[in-house]
């Protein structure tokens, strides 16, 4: 069985894939945010994650890399994510950034921002009988 080329690898709790603009900032919409406790004008903090970079509500962090504000454009809410994160990330513009569910990675509310381009959280497919590939690591 070969891979197809109409299917993107993910890991668990993926939400979306977003890509990097020429200021260097990515829009986090309404669809990645979900069913979130986050309102408008709530402030959520970008922390260091082995991961990545997360996106936890302020109340839950102490030491932030950079605060945000969530905002409401076109009745819809967004996060726009700084050059910071971007720079913590090592992303150029035209860049990809996949958001996955913080709460699935490690049991805390919030959002986790990776390099597409070298994902962390891609999970190994053991294939449609189960067994897994010959070369993969247990």
């Amino acid at each position: 069985m070969t891979d197809s080329r109409y299917v993107v690898p993910t890991g668990r709790g993926y939400l979306g894939t977003h890509a990097v603009s020429t200021d260097r900032t990515v829009t986090l919409s309404t669809a990645v945010l979900g069913d979130r406790d986050w309102t408008d004008r709530s402030r959520v903090h970008a922390v260091a994650h082995e991961d990545g970079v997360a996106l936890v509500p302020a109340a839950e962090s102490t030491e932030p890399i950079a605060a945000y504000v969530l905002c409401t454009r076109h009745d819809a809410a967004r996060v726009a994510v700084g050059s910071v994160v971007v720079a913590e990330l090592g992303l150029e513009p035209g860049d990809s950034v996949r958001v996955y569910d913080l709460a699935v990675i490690d049991d805390r509310p919030g959002l986790l921002l990776v390099d597409a381009a070298d994902d962390p959280c891609l999970e190994v497919d053991a294939g449609a009988d189960g067994e897994r590939d010959a070369g993969a690591e247990p």
